[in-house]
């Protein structure tokens, strides 16, 4: 789990390193970087379980900032 603030500079340059990108498991980390949609992410924990949310690469940043930290204990 990742919880990181990318900005959308950021999120430019990590979509162009996507294109460029010579692997699929390249592509699948760096989008992993970029934050996940809040509803998304509730969604999957939904899903999937806390426990494998947390477990994953995937960037909670704006579940965190929309539903709290306690999202990520819940």
């Amino acid at each position: 789990m990742i919880v990181e603030y990318v900005s959308e500079e950021e999120q430019d340059k990590i979509l162009d390193m996507m294109i460029e990108a010579s692997t699929e498991k390249e592509r699948d980390e760096l989008l992993a970087r970029l934050p996940l949609q809040p509803g998304l992410a509730k969604l999957l924990k939904k899903q999937v379980g806390l426990e494998a949310l947390l477990q994953s690469n995937l960037n909670l940043y704006d579940a965190v900032e929309k539903y709290g930290e306690g999202f990520l204990k819940e």
